[in-house]
């Protein structure tokens, strides 16, 4: 891979730098020094190739976004990316100070440069874009963004489309500028991924009036009444997968997408892309049935997402974890389902309905596992199974709960115990308690305990476990119904009510009235 190995890098043998007379003269402002030199202030960052050009004040980039970009910028076609800080733009400085990076990059030998700065790619009619002079000054290619570029994390950068005047799809997005010659439209993602052309033939609107917008990780289905997506909010923190795209089928308080109309998107992308789409839930509603209907109606398997997609965790060196995540509508993430994906199919030769298959899953605690199955044991009694909306506890070798039964409540997992009618016997306690303890306490203040099965000491046990553990909520399954029995006698019937619950009623004496 070529790399540019900084300022002060070895002229590539047969290429000459740009002198210093090229530059454009408008490049500077009208508050430069006389000599060209360049004031303090202003320094260049050298971040494993990235480069920063930024005063020391300037805090727009975290370290974490620093990070995320010197690893997501990296290309095997040697193109130097360079970020130029807005602080920096105000001083007398900036232009000198970014020319002398030029001249640098130019000597090195760089071919292509990818320049971070806001509007650098906006060409239009009598002013010639900052990337086009640059281009045509200093002999190399560069990428530059026609409007305000955002930071995604893991490392990319997107620039939201901008609404046309005269009704056309949203334009907007990276440019090349070559020298000499016209510019080359990109896209609203840089480094590209791989589907990103794919995305220019699917239509801004579906047949039955949704809007499809553009978000960083792919598209964004959503009712055309319902509130658009607005830089910086949750859909443009989904970070990009460069191998296949995603299609977030609504909003929080407009979720009404048909499966006519997510299948009608993804009709439009070409089967090499659309085979690799993952569906997810941009609003408050699962949209498992209707991943389940679009299979259904294209004949091939759909891969669903039990949440948004988003970095759930750092982990050593720098890495990072995409899981799905459940938030609120406001965006705050409120918890992170074990099963991160399933896979709709569509019913086999004989027209029979299959269920969704366990795609990828996160197991609740350490233990022996069957990656396939989602399945742990807890002890030779009891195992617990995974599932979209939280967990089931259960006896080893009874009968399997399907993990996509239960509709996803964004508000926080439910955890299921036994089986419907089944007695649960002493030996559940430590089982579930040992499960629960390995919960994070922030999940288990979330969890709802569902019993369906009948508790051995009539729920004492569980209640206590319950409160120990600080669980938000107990709810039982409502009783099998009962066999059909002779009708009880008079007597039977006249047992006098609240005596079950060691009640003592009194009896009701109407109030005497005065006057």
């Amino acid at each position: 891979m070529t790399r540019w190995g900084g300022p002060f890098a070895r002229r590539r043998a047969g290429r000459s730098s740009a002198p210093a007379g090229r530059r454009p003269a408008d490049l500077r402002t009208a508050d430069d020094r006389p000599d060209g030199t360049a004031a303090e202030g202003l320094l260049v960052e050298d971040h494993d190739g990235l480069l920063l050009l930024r005063t020391p004040s300037d805090n727009a980039l975290t370290p974490a976004d620093v990070a995320d970009l010197s690893r997501g910028m990296r290309t095997d076609d040697g193109t130097v990316t360079v970020i130029a800080g807005a602080d920096g733009m105000e001083s007398s400085a900036f232009w000198p100070r970014l020319s002398e990076l030029l001249d640098s990059l130019s000597e090195s030998g760089a071919d292509t440069v990818r320049l971070v700065m806001a509007g650098a790619g906006q060409d239009i009619k009598d002013r010639p874009a900052t990337a086009r002079r640059i281009a045509d000054a200093w002999g190399v290619a560069v990428k530059a963004p026609d409007g305000a570029p955002l930071v995604v994390p893991g490392g990319s950068l997107f620039v939201p489309p901008a609404p046309s005047a005269d009704g056309k799809p949203p334009a907007g997005g990276w440019w090349r500028f070559a020298p000499g010659a016209d510019p080359e439209p990109l896209g609203p993602r840089s480094p590209e991924p791989s589907w990103q052309p794919a995305l220019r033939h699917v239509p801004s609107d579906t047949s039955g009036g949704s809007v499809v917008e553009q978000i960083p990780a792919g598209l964004l289905v959503r009712p055309a009444e319902a509130t658009a997506t607005q830089p910086g909010d949750l859909y443009h923190a989904v970070p990009v997968d460069p191998r296949r795209p995603a299609v977030v089928i609504g909003v929080p308080y407009g979720e009404d997408v048909s499966a006519e109309e997510v299948a009608e998107v993804l009709t439009a992308l070409p089967e090499e892309v659309r085979s690799g789409v993952r569906l997810a839930p941009g609003g408050q509603y699962d949209v498992l049935r209707l991943a389940q209907a679009v299979s259904d109606r294209l004949d091939a398997d759909v891969e669903v997402m039990t949440g948004l997609p988003l970095v759930a965790a750092a982990g050593p060196l720098g890495a990072y974890s995409v899981r799905s995540v459940l938030a609120a509508p406001d965006g705050t993430p409120k918890w992170l389902p074990f099963v991160d994906a399933v896979v709709c199919r569509p019913p086999d030769e004989e027209g029979r309905a299959r269920p969704p298959q366990l795609l990828r899953w996160t197991p609740p605690l350490p233990g022996s596992v069957r990656p396939e199955e989602g399945v742990i044991g807890l002890t030779d009694r009891w195992q617990v199974t995974v599932t979209r909306a939280g967990l089931w506890v259960g006896p080893r070798g009874g009968p399997r709960l399907s993990p996509t039964a239960r509709q996803v409540d964004a508000n926080g997992p439910v955890i299921e115990l036994g089986m419907p009618g089944e007695l649960m016997d002493a030996s559940l306690m430590p089982a579930l308690s040992s499960l629960l303890g390995a919960l994070t306490p922030a999940l288990r203040e979330r969890a709802t305990l569902h019993v369906h099965g009948v508790s051995h000491d009539g729920g004492h046990g569980l209640r206590r476990l319950a409160a120990q553990h600080g669980l938000r909520t107990l709810r039982y399954a409502a009783p099998a119904p009962a066999p059909a029995r002779a009708r009880p006698t008079a007597q039977a019937q006249a047992r006098p009510p609240g005596r079950g619950l060691g009640l003592s009623l009194l009896p009701i004496s109407r109030p005497r009235r005065h006057g």
